[in-house]
């Protein structure tokens, strides 16, 4: 049976009973006069930014994880940040892990009873379950989840370590396209939050380059970021490790 046809309020021809065509693609603007400043919010001063990404590289074992838990127990507690713990540390908030390489019984606990964290504040997400199925998290598909426990569990930062493992395997991280979409994804949901969210990353076998484009995946992940941070050891003292500031947009580098 031949379908009917019938005019739309834009002189077009529609069939009737038949799918609508698609609506046509309308620009969002905002005037910046629409706009109002604000200043930048901090979970550590001209480290670590609320409401938007930092990556923090390095190779393995060089402490990484270790500085998260220390940081985590911080923010658990209200306490000020490093080095001498100076500053307000605010009240006490949430922080939310997806941790793909330490075990939570043997590893990240102890290292954050160590800290002096208040455990019943740190939250892990291990898995996400569908009826009798069971699956790791995923990026960017399981961001809806992840905003949900960031309003129910009162979560200030979020570590994603490391963030290559929780990336959807149909995006391809070093395809500059692929990542600066998830990424996106990512910025808006600190910024609607007000949360800090950090992904760790191991560094590439590259040498030479800057330290800049040491990091694993497409230069996007450096681009996106607000705020990079880097793990080395020390160029002189044995068993020392220094963080230092890679990259800084939202004020003036740290020491």
């Amino acid at each position: 049976m031949a379908d009917e046809f019938r005019e739309s309020p834009n002189g077009r021809a529609e069939a009737h009973g038949a799918t609508p065509p698609p609506a046509e693609p309308v620009p969002v603007v905002r005037c910046l006069a629409d706009v109002e400043a604000r200043p930048v919010a901090w979970v550590w001063e001209r480290w670590i930014p609320r409401g938007a990404l930092t990556i923090l590289d390095g190779d393995p074992g060089l402490g990484k994880s270790t500085l998260m838990m220390d940081l985590a127990a911080r923010i658990t507690r209200g306490w000020g940040m490093p080095p001498a713990g100076d500053g307000a540390g605010g009240e006490p908030a949430g922080v939310l892990l997806l941790t793909a390489e330490d075990a939570l019984d043997v590893t990240v606990r102890p290292r954050l009873d160590a800290a002096g964290a208040d455990p019943a504040r740190v939250h892990a997400l291990e898995a996400v379950k569908t009826g009798d199925d069971e699956r790791p998290p995923v990026l960017p598909w399981d961001l809806a989840l992840v905003e949900s426990l960031i309003a129910y569990k009162g979560v200030r930062l979020i570590v994603a370590d490391p963030i290559m493992a929780y990336l959807d395997g149909q995006l391809d991280a070093h395809r500059d396209q692929d990542v600066r979409r998830l990424l996106h994804q990512l910025m808006l949901l600190a910024d609607r939050t007000g949360t800090a969210i950090v992904l760790v990353r191991h560094l590439n076998t590259l040498t030479g380059p800057p330290a800049l484009y040491r990091g694993g995946g497409s230069i996007g992940i450096i681009g996106a970021v607000r705020s990079a941070l880097l793990v080395g050891r020390h160029p002189s003292e044995a068993h020392h490790y220094v963080l230092a500031s890679n990259k800084c947009n939202l004020a003036a580098r740290p020491r």
